[in-house]
């Protein structure tokens, strides 16, 4: 029996089971569309995790995870742009239906969401571009407000709209 309308983000079974073994469990289970984490993929191979996605016919509703832009310098910011960047080409890779983003939280020491909501905004205004030519979807992730200071300082949905 398939399970329509119901997409397991692997993070759920990580400790668990690594990619493979969390495309079995999904498989026995009736579900097809997955969205695994790069960590996984990368603990197996893109390769290798596209040859299972596709020998599957699982749907990849989205690749978790881009972002993490704010950063202490530019040396860092443009660290992050680069990963975002590597992060869309596996998406594209994987056939995912976009890239989650999480925005990513205050660069150390700094007290200042304001900056780093602008670097969120200008680190995908620099991946945007590149995500657009290969078909990646950016889908920006928001977080509660506690997790402000370490992952997200996108924390509703109108500043992830915006």
């Amino acid at each position: 029996m398939q399970v329509e309308g119901l997409s397991i983000n692997l993070a759920t079974i990580r400790e668990q089971s690594g990619f493979a073994e969390a495309v079995d469990i999904c498989l026995k289970h009736g579900i097809t569309a997955i969205a695994p984490w790069r960590d996984q993929v990368a603990a197996i191979g893109l390769g290798e995790a596209g040859r299972i996605v596709r020998a599957n016919g699982l749907k990849l509703t989205g690749l978790c995870r881009g972002g993490f832009f704010p950063a202490p310098d530019a040396s860092g910011r443009e660290k992050a742009i680069d990963d975002n960047r590597r992060a869309v080409d596996e998406a594209a890779e994987l056939g995912a239906d976009c890239l989650v983003l999480v925005a990513g939280g205050l660069p150390g020491g700094s007290k200042n969401i304001d900056a780093a909501r602008r670097m969120v905004v200008e680190g995908i205004a620099a991946v945007l571009p590149h995500a657009r030519a290969a078909g990646v979807p950016l889908a920006i992730e928001p977080l509660h407000p506690m997790y402000a200071a370490d992952r997200a300082c996108v924390n509703t949905l109108g500043q992830a709209l915006d």
